[in-house]
């Protein structure tokens, strides 16, 4: 479809050429007849002048209108829409025999946020309760500045982990089946909280989100057992087609994200988007050509009164 960006300067270029009449006719009662005879050719070729620049001033406010082609585009994009769900209960940093586990998920996150540059990615922590603390976002920087504020216990000393897998689902909640993912980073047991943690994995499992559960080892710390439940981890994982990695030290941790990091990119289709391509090059080079070509017959035509 095509239009104009400034519709409302048209009726300037139709109102152009009866301006330039108008001068025209008031030029035309000042001259003076030539001298020569001979000079009657020239002095024609001087008045073609006049509908060349009439011409090239309609030219001019058509270009100025801003004519575009309008479309819609959807082009693909590549990446995914990965939300990492962590653990932030007392036991991730209470410094088991993995050492500070926490600490450790924020280094695996950092190093999965440097190596997937076109995911989107999101971040949602859990303890006692969930909290969104980066939603979906290609700013990496700013999600990794975040989750290092993040603190044991912040949000209590006990595990819902079905509440943080629930929250995890919502913001992927308009992202393309087949491109988006939950890595859940865990070193407790479920034991607080609204939903059941399978139930979540079989609402993520209809949706085509495949939760990767990820048990790092903490410590004993008030509220929670320390313990991880392996048998409800690898429950969620199959459930969702997920994967199942027990990670019992930072190596361990790191080396699981890695494996996160080299998943293929998944082509998706953008959202539709209306595209205004500009076309006002052609009017304006007529317009620039016309003038100049009117500018040199209007100097011929001078030249004849001399």
């Amino acid at each position: 479809m095509n239009g104009f960006a400034h519709p409302w300067l048209l009726p300037l270029a139709a109102a152009a050429p009866l301006l330039l009449a108008w001068l025209t006719v008031c030029r035309s009662r000042h001259q003076r007849v030539p001298a020569l005879a001979t000079a009657g050719r020239r002095v024609r070729v001087g008045q073609a002048a006049a509908p060349l620049a009439l011409l090239g001033l309609a030219a001019a406010w058509v270009a100025a209108a801003g004519p575009v082609h309008l479309f819609m585009s959807q082009s693909p994009s590549t990446g995914r829409d990965v939300v990492v769900l962590l653990d932030v209960s007392a036991s991730m940093g209470a410094g088991g025999p993995g050492g500070d586990a926490l600490a450790a998920a924020r280094r695996a996150v950092q190093t999965l946020a440097a190596a997937r540059r076109d995911d989107r990615l999101a971040l949602v922590a859990f303890g006692a309760q969930a909290a969104v603390v980066s939603p979906l976002t290609r700013d990496h920087a700013t999600l990794v500045a975040l989750m290092s504020s993040l603190a044991p216990a912040a949000l209590g000393s006990r595990t819902a982990l079905g509440d943080g897998l629930a929250v995890a689902l919502q913001l992927l909640h308009d992202s393309a089946r087949g491109s988006a993912g939950v890595v859940l980073v865990t070193d407790g047991e479920s034991n607080a909280g609204a939903v059941d943690p399978l139930t979540a994995a079989e609402v993520a499992a209809d949706r085509g989100i495949p939760v990767d559960a990820v048990a790092v080892s903490g410590g004993e710390a008030e509220g929670g057992s320390g313990r991880v439940n392996e048998t409800l981890l690898r429950a969620i994982a199959s459930r969702t087609g997920g994967r199942f990695v027990r990670a019992r030290d930072g190596a361990a941790l790191a080396g699981a994200f890695a494996d996160l990091a080299r998943l293929q990119p998944v082509s998706k289709a953008a959202a539709p988007r209306a595209v205004a391509e500009d076309r006002s090059a052609v009017p304006a080079g007529w317009a620039a050509c016309l003038l100049f070509a009117a500018a040199l017959l209007d100097t011929a035509g001078r030249r004849a009164w001399a």
